[in-house]
This record gives C-alpha cells, structure tokens and sequence, in this order.
C-alpha cells in the first residue's frame, strides 16, 4: 500500500474503487472529497480508509488524484487543483470517464504532473454490489506512459482486465456501453410496459423479462456471437407475425419507431434470402403517422 490515492468526487464509481484499493491493499486512501461534509464522511465510512475534505483548498498531496467527478465537472476541477496547487510534482491524475479523452487534464500537467484516463465497463448503480462483483471488469486505459504504467498493476490487482484504447476515439467506445447497459434496460421497461397492456401481473412480469433476458445474455455468453445468438420471428423471416406487432403497437409511435429500429439492426444478423430481407425493410421502413 505504498501509493496515497485521493478520491476527487465520491460518488457512486469513486466510493466503489477506492473501496476495492482498500479491500485489496493496492493504495492508501488519503483524502475524500465531495462539496458536502457529510457525504465525504458518509463516503469514508464505506470506504473504510481516509478522511474526508469538502474544500478543494485542503486537498493534502498524494501519488494519485482520482477525479470522479461527473463529465462536466472533471476539466474545471482539475484547473483548480492546478491554481491551488494542490497537486504533487510527479504525480499522477487521472480520471474514469467512457467519454472524454485524458487531455481534459491537461491543466495538471502545469504542476508536471502526468495524465491518465481508466474506464471500468460497467454499471455503478450501487457500490455495494458493484464491490462485490467488480472482478473481471474490462478497464480501457489511455494517456501518458509513465502514467498508465503506474495504473494499470493498480487496476490489475483489484481484478480488472485492463485494456489500451485510442483517445480519439472514447466517444463511439463509451457508445458501446450505452447500448449493452443503459438502453437494455430502456428495452426491459419497453417490454414490461407491454406485458403490463397484456395484464400480466407487475412481478411476474418483471421475473418473466429477467427470465428471458438472461437467458438471451447466456445464449451470447456461449455462441461468442450476437448471429448465432438471435432467437425469434425476424430470425426465422416470419414477416405475418412482426406486421402484428406493428399494429399492436400502432397506438404508441415512439415504442413502434423503437421496435422498427431495432428489427432493421437484428436483420442485418440474419441470414434470410435477400428477396424475404428486402421485403421486411421496405415493411421496417414504412414511417408512422
């Protein structure tokens, strides 16, 4: 535990690494901060290491600087810890945004420090359980050297599978993490909002849509492949059956316009004649009302 870590913005990603260093003897909490007291403090708590700040102007020097902060609050709160001098000659700083490249930190480069990025893919909807079930993370990592070598036997002992990415390209990447988490659970609620209209009861239905989503994850789990993973009528080209949901669905154009979208990207990983293709595009295609 040789390198002091500062946690910049304990929020939900922040509290949840910093717990991991901790749990795996990696790094040394040194200061958490967040604006409020109370929320630092409530953060050290489950941390279980490190003391809580809620002015930038006490940050105490340290190898590391975590800024997880939201997005928008990253590039700013870097250029104070440069004014303030908060920031240690040789030390790094980096941050755990999908979106943004490490040269938002540039600012900490002015106290010769050097700059990272590190993003864990995965969803951080609660520290607890993103802890326990962290091991495996895929991590993609950019910026300078001296910086990710540091990093990545940090990210490594607390069981992520750390990767290099291309930093002029982390917007189409975190594009990716959008699609696999945030918007299948868009498309869980669009699906329970149907089974809801279909009168199934509220908790069959949810167990119901976890039942069959699992069971699609554990299909691409053991085919390695989206193709061979796809069940289902736009499969089997069974266009009779996809014209009945259209109009089951003609009293809701933005979940119609969904489903459309949708059924034109899955048929791309069929293998349908192209005479049966061309005809579920043109019927895929047709705009709403």
């Amino acid at each position: 535990m040789s390198l002091t870590i500062n946690i910049v913005g304990a929020g939900r990603l922040g509290k949840t690494i910093a717990k991991l260093f901790v749990n795996n003897k990696a790094g040394k909490i040194g200061a958490v901060y967040t604006r409020s007291a109370q929320t630092a403090e409530g953060a050290v708590v489950f941390i279980g290491q490190g003391f809580p700040v809620c002015n930038l102007e006490d940050l105490p020097a340290a190898d590391i600087t975590f800024i997880t902060t939201p997005d928008d609050a990253i590039q700013s709160i870097c250029a104070q810890l440069a004014v303030l001098n908060r920031l240690q000659k040789n030390s790094i700083v980096v941050h755990c945004s999908g979106s943004l490249p490490s040269g938002v930190l540039r600012d900490a480069t002015s106290c010769q420090c050097f700059i990272a990025s590190v993003h864990p893919m995965r969803s951080f909807a609660d520290p607890q359980l993103s802890v326990a079930q962290f091991q495996g993370t895929y991590c993609a990592m950019e910026g300078e050297e001296h910086a990710t070598a540091i990093l990545k036997p940090l990210f490594d002992a607390i069981g992520s599978i750390t990767y290099f990415i291309n930093s002029n390209k982390k917007e189409i990447y975190l594009v990716a993490g959008v699609f696999a988490s945030n918007y299948l659970i868009t498309i869980a609620q669009e699906a329970l909002n149907c089974l809801e209209e279909a009168d199934v009861p509220s908790e069959i239905a949810v167990n119901a849509i976890i039942s069959l989503m699992s069971s699609s994850v554990n299909n691409l789990i053991e085919s390695r492949s989206p193709e061979k993973a796809l069940t289902g009528p736009l499969k089997r080209g069974d266009i009779k059956t996809i014209e009945k949901h259209l109009n089951a669905l003609s009293h809701d154009t933005l979940r119609k316009n969904l489903y459309r979208t949708a059924a034109l990207c899955a048929l791309k990983l069929t293998t349908l004649p192209q005479e049966k293709k061309e005809g579920l595009t043109t019927l895929l295609s047709e705009t709403t009302p």
